[in-house]
């Protein structure tokens, strides 16, 4: 392990080195109360957001606008294509055999929006569209955003 410290030394690039090893622990991503909560909810096949006085917003905050702690909304819907994007390459610039439609997509009873998969084709699809959640099955959810597996337009599309 190399340390820099300036105040080690009164040469502020002198570098100690230490022999051995540091242990370090496995980082694991805390998302805080209400990002625990909405994993929760997605487990469960809902979608909540933070109500803060009047006002629902999704993904849901932890501090509301004005510093204040809000509590825990369900968001509804119904939900609408906010932009897109269709997407013919993989990751690594390979073609892909269907082209994947990705959205913004906002709730009409909250502020904000999520991004996810549209399954629908790409040429039928305009902001604006309505479009539904898909969830996993129950025994396929881990508490994750992919627990919706895309949105789809809905009947009034």
């Amino acid at each position: 392990m190399v340390v820099v410290n300036a105040q080690w030394s009164k040469n502020p690039w002198n570098v100690y080195k230490f022999p051995g090893r540091m242990e370090v622990e496995k980082y694991v991503y805390t998302p805080g109360l209400h990002g625990l909560e909405f994993a929760k909810a997605l487990k469960e096949g809902r979608i909540i957001g933070t109500k803060c006085g009047d006002t629902v917003y999704v993904p849901p905050t932890t501090f509301c606008p004005d510093m204040s702690r809000g509590e825990v909304a369900e968001v509804l819907g119904p939900w609408y294509i906010e932009s897109y994007t269709v997407v013919y390459e993989s990751l690594d610039g390979k073609p892909l055999e269907k082209p994947v439609v990705i959205a913004v997509i906002a709730p009409e009873d909250a502020e904000g929006a999520l991004v996810h998969y549209v399954d629908a084709d790409p040429d039928e699809v305009y902001i604006g569209m309505p479009v539904e959640p898909v969830f996993k099955p129950p025994e396929e959810r881990s508490g994750n955003i992919l627990d919706i597996l895309h949105f789809k337009p809905t009947a009034q599309a």
